[in-house]
């Protein structure tokens, strides 16, 4: 029996490792691309893509709340708390996945950030965005502080 406790103590601890891992790559990646640092990833096209223009950069950055949420929902599942036995958290998380989904057909332009806008006005040139600086997420966790001298 005690093994069986073991066991999934440490099912649990892998699972909560693997979901923060998830958690800080969308908030990484989330923030990249609604801050401008990393644009790479709109000039692509995905098979996910279902508009004209990519927008699946900014799914990181609305998978959050939807994440956030999920994780608040099972940790009061397992404390027995009584709201969270009830239909109303559902409901709420189905909506956090909803926009999420979004970013797979076209965001509402209140939700982009105004790199996006700027660059949707003139013209969508996806040349742009192919430049290096703008090549990964992680670039500035790569980036020299002498860089301009």
């Amino acid at each position: 029996m005690a093994e069986s406790n073991d066991m999934n103590t440490l099912a649990i601890l892998l699972v909560g490792v693997v979901g923060l891992f998830i958690v800080l790559y969308c908030l990484i990646t989330g923030v990249a691309a609604m801050n401008g640092s990393w644009r790479r990833w709109a000039a692509g096209t995905s098979m996910y893509q279902f508009g004209k223009h990519n927008y699946l950069g900014f799914m990181g950055f609305y998978l959050l709340p939807f994440l956030a949420f999920g994780i608040l929902l099972v940790i009061g599942v397992e404390l027995r708390i009584d709201w969270f036995s009830t239909m109303g958290p559902q409901f709420v998380l189905s909506a956090l996945m909803v926009l999420a989904l979004t970013c797979l057909f076209r965001l509402p332009r209140f939700m982009l950030p105004q790199w996006y806008k700027d660059w949707l006005d003139s013209g969508a040139d996806k040349e742009q965005l192919r430049k290096p600086e703008y090549s990964s997420p992680f670039t500035w966790l790569r980036r020299s502080k002498n860089v301009h001298r």
